[in-house]
């Protein structure tokens, strides 16, 4: 199952060109102000709590401005141990909420697409798209033969606006980043990673080899209670697919999945035994499983929709997967393996941007670390993962000193810049490492969500007997793979 010829291709966006460029700059501020300028008013008049108001005018901005920030606010929606439960609530629409996209236009791209009209391919179609996400809209649909379908159309014109929305929103944080903003090299690395995803998003094929593909390892690793819906490849193409209707409620609300009568916690440890065996087995993973694609089903297994985001992992995160289950379990060697890779992948930024000896390196990934992999999960944050300057330096064992005085902060904006700056110039963002790094710390915020919601007593890698299984599994693996004599 490692061979990657199914795998997703990236497309390269169009360029949206100066006057595109210079449109899409106008709205964004026109948006921003719009929305946030009263909302700011609110804050200093004390109406409303700041979080409460720049939130909601945040969202609004988002929903208005379209695919790029919706997808931020996707990450925000998920988050809540990041940014907040405050934060997180207010922007949970955006999981399933956006315009829709004209019938007439749906039915232009389809046959486009297919060769074939609405009428020849279904026996009836709704108008009303039941889903419109920051991509894509979603319609039900039935067969000719009764089989119920759902067909996902993309967003016409959808390239140039995300090209054009990246163009303007990394070099800004870029900027902030090399000034000393640690909030923006964080985002800088979002948005990177948002540019390589959406590249693989705009060409549905993608999508659908991976759900064929996924199909397959979910029978091999026997993961019976989750379901990849089938696609049905006669009506699909570039920019259309159709695929089994799967019903459900989303995993999140709580109220609808007890109604349903589900048991929760055996489908949230499926899903993270699902993570861990396709991440270290095969190097591959769902990357985007956002509430809004993870749907309780009646018959009590867990439906995964919208695989347009599939992470494949690089040859050194792939090892430091497996390292990091072998380390849950107690293998002290596997931490000088996990200090080697990311020293051998990020040393410049470790040794020259921050200035930590290879101990102090060693010392802060097992303080980062560990508590993650063997404490349950309602002891743990994800949030430790994007840790600044100031907290690395306390856990490489170093006395941080308060600073409260103008001339101390502004000391540690300096160095927090000297830090960014190196770290762009050596290509933090630009490698495979770094993008396999992103996908992964994304999926493991959503994972503690779920997790702290149903199995908080669980840590994220899973229970002691099913990791030593994963071990002897991998061992077989290798063994199997290994040349003869």
């Amino acid at each position: 199952m490692d061979d990657r010829s199914w795998a997703p291709v990236p497309v390269d966006m169009p360029s949206p060109g100066l006057g595109i460029r210079a449109k899409r700059l106008a709205r964004t501020c026109s948006v921003l102000a719009r929305n946030l300028g009263p909302a700011a008013v609110k804050v200093v008049l004390k109406k409303e709590p700041a979080e409460t108001a720049i939130s909601r005018g945040a969202r609004r901005s988002c929903e208005q401005l379209g695919a790029t920030y919706v997808k931020f606010a996707q990450l925000v929606a998920s988050a809540p141990a990041v940014v907040g439960p405050t934060v997180a609530e207010e922007f949970r629409g955006t999981l399933d909420r956006g315009p829709g996209v004209s019938y007439r236009e749906v039915r232009r791209v389809f046959q486009e697409q297919t060769g074939k009209s609405l009428e020849e391919a279904f026996a009836s179609f709704e108008k009303r798209p039941f889903a419109a996400a920051s991509m894509a809209v979603v319609h039900r649909a039935t067969l000719h033969d009764g089989q119920k379908v759902a067909v996902k159309v993309l967003r016409p014109g959808l390239g140039r606006v995300v090209s054009a929305d990246l163009g303007l929103m990394i070099p800004f944080f870029r900027g902030l980043a090399r000034a000393g903003n640690e909030q923006a090299f964080q985002l800088v690395s979002y948005l990177d990673g948002l540019r390589d995803q959406i590249g693989e998003e705009l060409d549905l094929r993608n999508e659908a080899r991976s759900m064929d593909h996924f199909r397959g390892l979910f029978r091999e690793f026997n993961l019976d209670l989750l379901v990849v819906p089938r696609v049905f490849n006669e009506f699909s193409g570039e920019q259309v697919i159709t695929m089994e209707y799967l019903d459900g409620v989303p995993i999140d609300d709580l109220a609808m999945v007890e109604q349903l009568g589900l048991d929760p916690k055996a489908l949230i440890r499926e899903l993270l035994r699902a993570w861990v065996l396709t991440a270290v087995h095969t190097g591959t993973f769902h990357a985007d499983i956002h509430a809004g694609n993870l749907l309780a089903m009646p018959d009590g297994r867990l439906g995964m929709l919208d695989w347009g985001i599939v992470a494949q992992l690089d040859p050194e995160t792939q090892i430091l997967m497996q390292k990091l289950v072998e380390a849950s379990l107690g293998d002290e060697s596997a931490w000088d393996t996990i200090t080697g890779t990311l020293l051998k992948v990020q040393g410049v930024t470790l040794r020259e941007g921050l200035g930590l000896s290879e101990e102090e390196v060693h010392r802060v990934v097992r303080s980062m670390m560990e508590p993650i992999l063997v404490m349950p999960l309602r002891d743990v944050s994800m949030a430790s993962i994007f840790s600044g300057p100031d907290e690395v330096y306390r856990m490489a064992g170093r006395e941080v000193v308060p600073r409260r005085g103008l001339i101390e902060r502004a000391k540690k904006v300096v160095r927090t810049a000297r830090a960014q700056k190196i770290a762009f110039d050596a290509g933090y963002h630009e490698n495979s490492f770094q993008r396999s790094n992103f996908l992964s710390s994304k999926q493991l915020i959503y994972l503690e969500r779920y997790g702290r919601m149903y199995v908080p007593e669980h840590a994220i890698l899973g229970d002691k007997e099913f990791l030593e299984g994963v071990v002897e599994s991998m061992k077989a693996r290798r063994a199997a793979a290994a040349p003869p004599g």
